[in-house]
């Protein structure tokens, strides 16, 4: 059973089936959800972070775990005692986890029942006595003393510049480690060489011939970038007087921009200013608005992004 058992990030389609779930009561081994009348509106919600995590065996859903990125716990573990396996709550928490760190959460925690506490201990949690319920345990669980040695080091990193600990969930930016393998995508428009990972520079160049094709000159401004390079355009701009705040206004910290991945170009076209707004009223971002598409290219930051970063007409990011 427990080889069978898959955890996955739900699906919009789902959330009516897994609204039913938490009314029926089904088992819940934490102490937090308040079952109200908008179930199924908070579960919606949850779907854009992927924090909302279901464990299936085959057809059938053995559990759903849920995370709250803004207040940093766990909001529920609900198990179907007929189809979970006795590891369907492990996999549930690990899963859960592994996902907060991902947008930089040191520290989980959470309120779950009493008679789980033995379980929540053999997770690596701290567990406590509710002061508002005796039937209840506070939990905690520091993440970085299992995290990968490349998370904290980019978490080091972040904190070493100042940037707060809070940046990830607040923006719903995940870390971003450096991709693994990098080729030549082409020159940009300093003559310098730029990078992706091998699928992304194909298809770059295949849109870019489609948009010549077009009448329209797509050019590279940036591509691949470490995280090391990240980290020291932030200290030139501290070294220059700006705060961190005025920097992360238009940067994102190392460790959080998409460019590690070598999935992320920047582009302009002839006469239009480099990493400019302006890009975004040009025949060749309408072009790629209706065409980016079919090469694999999404918008990361349109107008009024989830992310409430700025207007980015210029940055795309390869998605296959």
């Amino acid at each position: 059973m427990e080889d069978s058992i898959r955890v996955r990030p739900a699906r919009t389609s789902e959330v009516g089936t897994l609204a039913k779930l938490v009314r029926s009561r089904l088992p819940d081994m934490m102490a937090n959800a308040e079952h109200g009348e908008n179930v199924e509106s908070h579960l919606s919600g949850l779907i854009p972070d992927r924090a909302l995590l279901v464990a299936t065996h085959g057809t059938r859903l053995a559990g759903l775990g849920a995370l709250d990125l803004d207040r940093h716990c766990i909001l529920a573990c609900y198990l179907d005692p007929e189809i979970a396996s006795p590891d369907t709550p492990r996999r549930l928490f690990q899963a859960l986890e592994h996902h907060a760190l991902r947008f930089g959460i040191r520290v989980l925690s959470g309120k779950a029942r009493k008679r789980v506490a033995g379980f929540m201990r053999s997770l690596g949690y701290e567990c406590v006595p509710d002061r508002d319920n005796p039937e209840h345990i506070a939990i905690r669980k520091n993440l970085l003393e299992e995290a990968d040695e490349a998370i904290v080091r980019v978490i080091e990193l972040c904190d070493e510049l100042g940037v707060p600990e809070h940046y990830g969930p607040e923006h719903r930016m995940p870390l971003t480690l450096e991709a693994d393998e990098v080729i030549y995508a082409g020159h940009d428009i300093f003559e310098r060489e730029q990078r992706l990972i091998p699928a992304a520079a194909e298809s770059l160049q295949r849109m870019r011939e489609a948009a010549m094709n077009s009448g329209l000159e797509l050019k590279i401004v940036s591509g691949f970038r470490t995280v090391a390079y990240q980290a020291n355009l932030f200290r030139r701009k501290l070294d220059q007087g700006h705060t961190i705040k005025e920097i992360l206004l238009v940067s994102a910290p190392p460790g959080y921009s998409e460019h590690h991945s070598g999935r992320a170009v920047d582009l302009t076209t002839r006469g239009c200013k480099p990493l400019d707004e302006e890009f975004g009223h040009t025949k060749a971002y309408q072009w790629l608005v209706s065409n980016a598409r079919f090469f694999g290219f999404r918008e990361s930051y349109p107008r009024h992004n989830r992310h409430r970063i700025s207007w980015e007409p210029w940055h795309w990011y390869f998605t296959r």
